[in-house]
């Protein structure tokens, strides 16, 4: 039987050794192409094989249900949400040239939060099953303009919704967008410490000088902690990784090429 993976994302892009470091930019791109991949990264499996053929284990990427949590708090304003919910599209992209989305394959949801009343999800796992619709449901997310931080009920209702609704042996991902600290409803310690007790992997990434370092590092695990000065840093930081992520020709590739006059 496969064994299954739980892994939350939880991004607030954070100061990754002072808080009041600026942050390199090349640096942030490459940490997170460098989780993503890792997240994405095959792993050998057995392949089914007919009888008396010997059988060799072979390259599995992994699918992913991939789970936004996206801070939608007046402090961000509607100005920088629509950058934020930009890089939630970067993201979209990342893992579909990796693992592509479908209704079989590596999927995607979105829960938008501020206050706790306002925190819902916005759509679930198999509501979208190509990049295009689920982009283009990310791009009409309204902001919410909430007048609180309630970081620790969107992780609650992160891991009832993939309790409820993620499948078997898919990796489960939690990515977390937030710019500040928690100050509403349970403290998000305990929600991350119940993901965590279930095989979860938590990363955290903050926006911004607002951030609670204290806070975001007891959320993420060790080495899964990450941070960006502003979200349009973010932004071109998540599209770098995206870069990076891509095929690259060998140097060589054009001179081996022959051409044939017609």
């Amino acid at each position: 039987m496969q064994t299954m993976k739980v892994f939350v994302v939880f991004v607030a892009v954070f100061a990754i050794e002072q808080a009041s470091a600026a942050v390199n930019t090349n640096e942030l791109a490459r940490a997170l192409h460098n989780k993503l991949s890792s997240i994405l990264e095959p792993e050998l499996m057995m392949a089914p094989a007919l009888p008396g053929s010997k059988v060799q284990p072979q390259p599995v990427t992994p699918k992913l249900d991939f789970l936004l949590v996206l801070d939608s708090s007046g402090s961000i304003t509607a100005k920088y949400f629509e950058e934020a919910k930009d890089v939630c599209e970067i993201l979209v992209d990342y893992i579909h040239g990796k693992s592509p989305i479908g209704k079989y394959g590596s999927r995607a949801g979105l829960i938008e939060y501020s206050t706790k009343s306002k925190t819902h999800v916005a759509f679930s796992f198999g509501d979208y099953n190509t990049v295009s619709t689920i982009k283009n449901r990310i791009n009409q997310t309204e902001f919410d303009n909430g007048g609180a931080t309630a970081t620790g009920p969107a992780l609650q209702l992160a891991k009832t919704e993939l309790d409820a609704k993620s499948l078997p042996g898919n990796v489960r991902v939690v990515w977390v967008i937030t710019d500040g600290k928690s100050n509403s409803g349970v403290k998000p310690k305990m929600p991350a410490d119940d993901l965590r007790a279930n095989g979860v992997m938590v990363c955290v990434v903050g926006v911004g000088n607002s951030v609670n370092d204290v806070e975001l590092n007891q959320i993420g695990d060790n080495g899964c902690v990450f941070r960006a000065d502003s979200f349009t840093q973010l932004k071109t930081a998540a599209r770098m990784a995206y870069n990076l992520s891509r095929p690259r020709l060998n140097s060589g590739f054009f001179n081996n090429l022959s051409f044939k006059r017609v």
